[in-house]
């Protein structure tokens, strides 16, 4: 049985004990050689998320919620805390993309992991909030915790 996307993020909440402060469907590089990955990118208070969706396209992805909560054949979430991100960018865009690149507006993210710095590229509809409520609770954090 399909259920409603409102349905499916009360849902969603409940699985990570927290609220959704945004959400957007996206792309995930995590190498300038991988082609990405489709999902919905999700900001919660304490982590950036990301879910992939696999074997759909993103627009019937959001209409098929029921078939995202299915974990037992899907990948994990990747879970960023929001306080090992380092830095967040946007790469500069070359000449020609303006003519032939991707619509989507990209955000470069570095973040420690496991003592390792590491790198991810989002892609991201240019109408979604997410990436200045990102940058705001980046904000809200280091001035919660000051460098010492």
């Amino acid at each position: 049985m399909e259920q409603s996307a409102e349905e499916f993020w009360k849902a969603y909440e409940a699985e990570i004990g927290e609220p959704v402060l945004a959400r957007t469907m996206g792309q995930s590089f995590s190498s300038r050689d991988d082609r990405g990955e489709w999902g919905l990118i999700i900001l919660t208070p304490s982590a950036l998320r990301f879910r992939e969706t696999p074997g759909e396209n993103w627009f019937a992805s959001l209409f098929k919620a029921s078939s995202s909560l299915n974990r037992e054949k899907a990948k994990p979430d990747l879970s960023i805390p929001l306080s090992d991100i380092v830095s967040l960018s946007a790469p500069p865009r070359k000449f020609l993309d303006f003519l032939f690149g991707s619509p989507f507006f990209s955000i470069l993210i570095e973040y420690t992991a496991l003592e390792d710095s590491r790198q991810i590229r989002f892609t991201i509809d240019p109408k979604s909030d997410l990436p200045s409520l990102l940058t705001a609770r980046l904000a809200a954090i280091r001035e919660e915790k000051p460098e010492a």
